[in-house]
């Protein structure tokens, strides 16, 4: 998924409900919904809004632009190249799409870290056992379901992603889809039970908790580098449905047609749009024509 799994990735989690609407609620940057997770009392909430609003700053600060950026230049490929689209160039936007994830876990990290060292072990206990009632609840919705709902609803999720980008799919092209949905490898059950062994992690150093400094880098790490903790076949499912995945979207790219296109195109232009608008760049609100700084900067406070 690179030229549009990229989109689909950073996009669809973060952007496509509309930044302008979705920002300023952006409690997503303090991972794991704190507030669904641990009862904070009044000093912690404090904290953590303290934290949220510091990380705003640098998100729209110093991502923003690049995220823009970033689309600005997948719309010139759409716009401008005759080629059909490969496999290596979707790895090219895949990689920058997860250099600007691991630099948000690594932003946030000692935040996340922070929390949790100040957390009771009446609050640890309620965040474990917080997520293992997710854990459940994926369980049930992804693996106790008949094998056919599941790879239905499956395709319904890629169509209905693919049309946000594309407008509606040509018959070939939901073919594709459904073809593809069957092919993937269940993966469900393993994803859950790597959840569960990260948690164990986690956890297990949580019991051990202290704001030194080589307890925040052991557990930052393993806040950012999780997948050293799947099992090999865990990570070879994911390799094969990754390559399946990527090999759907290069034949869906390659089949648009040339209202599809100008769809695609819109909507990364739209996108890019609201993503300058939200930017807390100067330069770059200076050159955005029609963009009232002083309401940016109310908004801001």
């Amino acid at each position: 998924m690179k030229k549009i799994p990229a989109l689909l990735v950073m996009v669809s989690m973060i952007l496509a409900c509309s930044p302008r609407m979705l920002y300023p609620k952006l409690d997503w940057l303090i991972p794991w919904y704190v507030d669904d997770y641990i009862s904070l009392d009044r000093s912690q909430s404090s904290h953590v809004s303290s934290q949220l609003a510091r990380q705003l700053d640098w998100h729209c600060r110093t991502q923003l632009p690049e995220y823009a950026e970033f689309l600005r230049s997948i719309r010139r490929d759409v716009d401008s190249s005759n080629q059909p689209l490969t496999m290596k160039r979707l790895e090219v936007y895949n990689a920058r799409i997860t250099r600007y994830w691991y630099a948000l876990l690594k932003r946030i990290g000692p935040d996340i870290i922070d929390i949790l060292v100040s957390a009771s072990d009446d609050q640890i206990a309620e965040l474990f056992d917080n997520l293992e009632r997710k854990n459940r609840e994926m369980e049930i919705e992804l693996t106790e379901q008949p094998s056919q709902k599941i790879t239905r609803n499956r395709q319904k999720r890629m169509q209905k992603r693919l049309s946000f980008w594309f407008s509606n799919l040509t018959a070939p092209q939901k073919q594709a889809v459904a073809e593809w949905s069957v092919q993937l490898n269940p993966i469900a059950s393993d994803r859950i039970a790597h959840r569960r062994k990260v948690q164990v992690a986690a956890k297990s150093l949580l019991e051990h908790r202290n704001k030194s400094v080589e307890f925040e880098a052991e557990f930052l790490d393993l806040l950012t580098n999780t997948s050293k903790l799947r099992t090999e076949n865990y990570q070879q499912k994911i390799e094969i449905n990754t390559e399946r995945t990527l090999s759907l979207l290069v034949h869906v790219t390659n089949t648009l047609t040339p209202e599809q296109k100008t769809h695609f195109s819109n909507r990364l232009q739209s996108l890019v749009a609201d993503l300058d608008q939200l930017s807390c760049d100067p330069a770059l609100k200076v050159d955005q024509a029609g963009i009232n700084l002083d309401s940016y900067t109310a908004f801001q406070k």
